[in-house]
Parts: structure tokens; sequence; C-alpha cells
């Protein structure tokens, strides 16, 4: 099943909160295996108002690709919450930027 998962700062948590936990960790090495193994097909990082990142998701079930996201450290450490939506298929346009 395939999944997007879109976080958000969680409650009492800033933007320079934020960027001061990715400016320090960046990607662990937990997050890129999941990369590497094709669980996260796609992320993307959010600008604007409400930072954080935007993640695709290749599980079995909702159930697993919550399990996933609970194991990434920037929920454990309580900075990062995460709404879960199934997607289907997702295409890439090739128009230029």
């Amino acid at each position: 099943m395939r999944f997007m998962a879109n976080s958000r700062p969680a409650d009492g948590i800033t933007a320079g909160q934020l960027a001061e936990f990715f400016d320090e960790h960046g990607f662990s090495a937990a997050a890129w295996n999941l990369v590497r193994h094709r669980v996260v097909t796609e992320y993307a990082l959010k600008v604007g108002d409400v930072p954080g990142i935007v993640l695709f998701l290749e599980t079995e079930s909702a159930d697993e690709a919550t399990a996933v996201l609970a194991g990434l450290t920037a929920v454990r450490q309580g900075l990062l919450t995460f709404d879960l939506d199934p997607i289907g298929k997702t295409m890439s346009l090739g128009v230029g930027s």
C-alpha cells in the first residue's frame, strides 16, 4: 500500500526548534535505511508557515506505516507528528521547473 505522511510540528514545538534539530542531526542512518529499502519512496522538505517533511511510504498496511513513522527520531523525541493518508499511484509529469 502507498501512503503520504504529512508532518507538522508537535504541540509547543517551534520552527526554530525543528530547524535546530535537523541542522544538528540531518537524516539519521535509520531514515536513510528506509529510503534504501524503498519503504520511503520519496520525500520533500516543507517550507512556509508549517515546516516539516512529507514522506511517501510503501508498506503492507497502515499499521506498518504508523510504526515506521513512530520509529523516526524526530517523532520519538516529540518534535513532529504525522497525518497518514492512503494514496493511489503517483505520476511524475516531467514538466520543466
